[in-house]
């Protein structure tokens, strides 16, 4: 009679695994643990871990330690469109639409109440840190799947409060309006680290009996010490005698008792039996103990290779390798668990090790008194060798019991140091809180902009601040409108000296100034004189927009600034004015936004913020459209000089649409028309006034004579915009004595 009941295993557990739908063979587990006829198994095949279902009926994986799971898309209330009126560059108020796209959904991550989640990923973009500070404005909320989970105040609005599932033993992430723009305007792939037991340790038995807790009959147990592993994943459609082979195959024996299943890890007492009882009569024949290696013919077995996912690469799958014979075959065994590289490394050389030893099998007869003996349990036969056996079968025959028995590896397991290979290091540091310059400029290079324009250049100190959504109001906070994402960051940071005065006519060979930059991760370098004149280079440092051609780096985030051009883009009045603490900023048009308010809007105040990760408690930085990029240049070579004892005022206009003269032709006045406010001070009181719409002034003797007071006169020139009025004055002054 058969006493083997290992088949039991697929029998009692041949249903589906929680949501997982399925059948396999009742003896399939048999031949995974024994080794006996593995052509059912699947070969590199694991549960996918990696895609994100949002097919109706898939299962909803069972994960116990720490794994990093897709999850199923349970529930969307679809993608949203919102448009906002926006100009030429990010402005409000204006002729343009720009449409932005946000989704709300829920995604399933596992079939059990889990402790907490830890990073989570977008598209294979980590956007969660380990310390669980989202990268990026995220809202998201994490129901740990009790069974007495309510339903999601989200779902419920939508849904109403009698249509929306609490999911309950269910662990469910629901987002809500997740931007889509860095998606392409999709709900992105998204996976979790899932932390499912608060206990940090974990070993394939505690797998092994989550996974048996599902059936609530108790047909399963484990004892003994197994291998250490992070977590493993239960998630594909199958049975549960299906997933439990393959952990089982790699670490346990079973034992049959009173219809229960004991799957026994290392450890454990063998029990002696006495040399003479190894044999038994039947029918007047003794029947010895038998001994049986690995015949010539058959295949050696090389090596072992684990299939694995890796802890130390984000959960990528790894691969780790026992060999003993070059030669010999390759058993390939996929867990679906996550571990280290020293732990699969141990795995596959614990496993090689008890293949090697089981090489050696005996067949063992033993009187009826013995029929206790179970395959799973081991055995000692009295001799000097002390050698350790498995039973592997046992059969009950005319009152004798049969055992066939294998050898088993003598010794603890020793582990074994594994390398997982290189792998993509995901910044996970804290994001820190963004900074906002606002900077209200003449025109730069390339552009001549129709409106009034600000640039916003957002960057972060700490070294984990990768970007930051910019947003703006126009109504004093009581709303805001997206303006854009800065990506990377603006180089900018703040001067430690002052800048000494120099001239504006060419290169600047005397001055420098030291700044010190917002991070670790920003950097200055040098350009060719060349280089320079083109247009590199070009930084706004006070109020002064000047060019580099040195950057000597002094200490780190320290730079020394040389090799000057001053009072670029008609900022010379600037040049006087600098002292150390003020603003500097590289100024890269690549890095910043631009926000174009109406014409209208000059003079209002705008507030400005950033919504990324450390910016909750972040106050708005308050500025105005002043138009300054649409603001005439300051005239050149204002020249005073007397007439009959007229005082004769002269000047050359400049284009902010034409700084280069690259054709000796005058740029374009860049203005609807040309005209020009002069202004006459006396000892600095406004005397008179005048509009003219040409280059030429004459302060009569008469006039002089009339407006009277002091020995000097001031004469401040300053072209003038049919948008914004006059510009930047350029002044003169003569004694009149």
């Amino acid at each position: 009679m058969a006493t083997l009941v290992l088949g039991t295993v697929g029998r009692i557990y041949g249903g589906p695994l929680g949501g997982i739908v399925g059948s396999v063979v009742g003896g399939a587990i048999d031949r995974s643990i024994l080794g006996d006829g593995d052509s059912g198994r699947d070969i590199g095949r694991i549960g996918n871990l990696a895609v994100q279902s949002a097919a109706y009926g898939e299962p909803i994986p069972i994960v116990t330690g720490r794994m990093r799971v897709a999850g199923n898309l349970i529930w969307s209330s679809g993608i949203a469109e919102t448009s906002s009126r926006s100009g030429g560059g990010k402005s409000i108020n204006s002729a343009n639409s720009t449409y932005s796209y946000s989704a709300s959904f829920a995604v399933g991550l596992v079939a059990r109440k889990i402790a907490n989640i830890g990073r989570v990923w977008a598209d294979g973009r980590l956007i969660r840190d380990a310390a669980g500070a989202f990268l990026s404005p995220v809202e998201m909320r994490l129901h740990l799947g009790g069974e007495d989970q309510d339903p999601d105040p989200l779902i419920a609005a939508f849904e109403g409060a009698s249509g929306a599932p609490g999911y309950r033993g269910i662990a469910v992430a629901v987002f809500e309006d997740l931007p889509l723009a860095d998606y392409g305007n999709r709900i992105p792939n998204l996976t979790f680290e899932v932390i499912a037991d608060a206990d940090s340790a974990h070993d394939v038995g505690m797998a092994i009996e989550a996974l048996a807790a599902v059936d609530r009959r108790r047909l399963l147990a484990v004892e003994g010490s197994f291998p250490a592993i992070a977590g493993h994943f239960a998630g594909r459609s199958g049975s549960l005698a299906a997933a439990i082979a393959p952990l089982a195959a790699i670490s346990a024996a079973a034992v049959g008792s009173d219809g229960r299943i004991v799957l026994h890890g290392e450890g454990g007492e063998p029990i002696t039996i006495p040399v003479d009882a190894a044999q038994a009569r039947a029918a007047g024949d003794i029947r010895p103990m038998e001994r049986q290696r690995l015949q010539g013919g058959e295949t050696l077995l090389g090596a072992i290779e684990i299939a694995f996912f890796d802890t130390s690469r984000d959960y990528q799958a790894g691969l780790q390798r026992a060999r003993r014979d070059v030669g010999g075959a390759i058993d390939q065994r996929s867990l679906a668990c996550s571990m280290s590289p020293d732990e699969a490394k141990t795995l596959a050389t614990t496993a090689l090790a008890h293949a090697t030893a089981a090489r050696l099998s005996s067949t063992i007869r033993l009187p009826w008194r013995h029929l206790a003996l179970q395959p799973g349990g081991l055995v000692v036969i009295g001799d000097s060798t002390g050698t350790v056996w498995r039973v592997r079968e046992a059969r009950f025959e005319n009152f004798v019991v049969s055992l066939e028995i294998e050898r088993v590896r003598a010794g603890a397991a020793v582990v074994v140091l594994g390398d997982g290979g290189g792998a993509i290091d995901f910044n996970d540091l804290p994001a820190g809180e963004t900074t906002i310059v606002v900077l209200d400029l003449p025109t730069l290079p390339g552009e001549l902009p129709t409106a009034p324009r600000l640039l916003i250049a957002a960057a972060g100190a700490s070294p984990g601040w990768r970007r930051a959504a910019i947003e703006v109001s126009g109504d004093d906070g009581a709303s805001y409108l997206p303006l854009g994402i800065v990506e990377a960051g603006t180089v900018q940071g703040v001067a430690r000296t002052a800048l000494a005065v120099g001239s504006v006519d060419g290169w600047d060979r005397f001055s420098s100034v030291d700044v010190e930059l917002l991070s670790d991760t920003m950097w200055l370098e040098g350009r060719s004189e060349a280089a320079v004149i083109a247009g590199g280079n070009i930084a706004i440092l006070g109020g002064e927009i000047v060019q580099f051609a040195s950057a000597e780096a002094l200490s780190p985030r320290r730079f020394r600034l040389s090799g000057l051009l001053r009072g670029r883009r008609g900022t010379e009045q600037a040049v006087p004015t600098h002292s150390a603490g003020e603003r500097f900023v590289l100024l890269d048009t690549s890095a910043m936004l631009a926000f174009d308010p109406p014409l209208e809007a000059i003079g209002r105040a705008y507030k400005f913020r950033a919504a990324g990760v450390g910016d909750r408690a972040a106050v708005p930085i308050v500025d105005y459209a002043r138009g300054r990029a649409l603001a005439p240049l300051g005239p050149a070579h204002l020249q005073l000089s007397r007439r009959d004892g007229d005082i004769v005022v002269n000047w050359k206009r400049r284009s902010r649409s034409g700084f280069g003269w690259p054709d000796f032709v005058d740029a374009p006045i860049g203005e609807f028309s040309e005209a020009y406010r002069v202004e006459v001070l006396r000892d600095g009181q406004l005397a008179r006034q005048a509009i003219l719409t040409e280059p030429h002034f004459v302060y009569s003797e008469a006039d002089q004579t009339e407006d009277g007071g002091g020995d000097e006169v001031t004469i401040l020139v300053s072209q003038t915009s049919a948008a914004v009025g006059p510009g930047e004055a350029t002044a003169a002054t003569m004694r009149l004595a």
